[in-house]
Formats: structure tokens, sequence, C-alpha cells
């Protein structure tokens, strides 16, 4: 018995054929759709959005109009700025006058525990560019990265308000990209007030240790 050998043209159809299909699939976009509806309904839901039209009210708008009086309030039960975002200093570092300021915001009290939290979110978000020690030669940079982050103990940034160092965090700088998505705004406060922490060390003597603490130790000026 023998075997029919298909024809060039056959081969040339087949090929054509799967390119064609391998084309059709890859249309060069992608979807904003998750692949897999489980459930329809959390992604097609009757609703309305921002500026939609909608013949229910008599002006023709879905949105309505908050009733007189209505304020933002917290899970507290209090009025609740940080859902206004209307505090400059919190969430901006700046004080009435626009500028950036040296204080921490209201509420906020300058305490062990806070300093506590702005070390550990400096050590994890901070020091893999800045080091632990705020030199400027942490392991990204061992490791090759060519753009060194200036030091923390420079007389420049000695001198900068406590609010430059959340202005930073918040908005990045140079090659530094922002941190706000990743970061809580007392965060960024609580890391800005470890930032002065470490700059004040550095450049402490034994005159600025309490005497219980350099005799526990036993340091002594030599």
């Amino acid at each position: 018995m023998r075997l029919r050998t298909p024809s060039k043209a056959a081969g040339a159809a087949a090929v054509a054929l799967t390119l064609g299909l391998t084309v059709g699939g890859c249309r060069g976009n992608t979807s904003s759709e998750p692949p897999v509806h489980l459930n329809p309904n959390m992604d097609h839901q009757q609703k309305f959005t921002a500026q939609d039209r909608s013949d229910f009210y008599d002006d023709g708008r879905a949105m309505r109009e908050p009733p007189a009086g209505t304020v933002a309030r917290s899970v507290a039960g209090g009025a609740d700025d940080r859902f206004l975002r209307d505090d400059d200093h919190l969430y901006r570092g700046r004080g009435a006058d626009g500028r950036l300021t040296d204080a921490l915001p209201a509420g906020m009290q300058l305490d062990a525990k806070l300093l506590a939290r702005g070390q550990r979110q400096f050590n994890i978000y901070c020091a893999p560019c800045h080091s632990e020690t705020g030199l400027g030669d942490g392991i990204v940079i061992q490791r090759g990265f060519k753009v060194q982050p200036p030091t923390f103990h420079s007389d420049q940034l000695r001198a900068m308000p406590l609010g430059h160092f959340y202005d930073v965090i918040t908005n990045g700088v140079r090659t530094m990209m922002p941190y706000a998505s990743q970061v809580a705004p007392e965060d960024r406060w609580a890391i800005a007030a470890w930032i002065r922490v470490l700059q004040a060390s550095h450049n402490a003597t034994l005159a600025d240790v309490p005497p219980e603490v350099a005799t526990q130790k036993g340091w002594s000026a030599r």
C-alpha cells in the first residue's frame, strides 16, 4: 500500500491557517478585566458611577449632593481631617505659611514608641540604599548601584527642617522614587524623626550621654 505525501499547497495552507490562528489569538493588547469571572455579579453590578445619568431623579444626575451639615467621620466617631486630607502639616509637611515645617503634626508625640516605629520603617524602606546609619552606603550601593544617595550627616541635610525628609519620602527626589503609596503618612513622620536621631547620634559626644548610661557601658573620656 502506498501512502500519499501531502502536496506543497496543502502544507502551505496548513501553515497559513496555524499562523492565522496564532496571530488572531495575540491581539497585542491587554485586558483590564479579570480572566475568570467566578461570580459575574461581582464584575457587572447594576450601579451608577461618577457623572452617570439617571432617569430616577428629576435633574437626571446619578450623583447626589450630601445632606446639609454632613461631615466626614472617623472610625472613632470624631471629625476626621484624615479623610478630607485638608491637614497640610500632616499630609504635606507644611505649616500655615506654606513652608516645610520643623515640627511633628499635632497629635504625634515624640517618644520612644514613635522612634522605635521610625527605626523599624527606616530599616525596611530606607536602609537598603541609605544604610542603617544614614551614611548612604547601603547594600544596594555596595552591590553596584551607581547613584549613591547623600549622607544624612552633611551640614546641608542636618540644617533641613523635619518636613523636608517627609516631603522627599512622599514625593521622591531626583533618582529616588516616591514612597507615598507604600508608607503611611504617620510612618513617614516617624522615619523623619528617626533620621534626626541618626544625625544626633552621629555627632554626639560623651557629654551627651546620661552619666548612668556611660557608667553602665564603661565609657569614659580619654
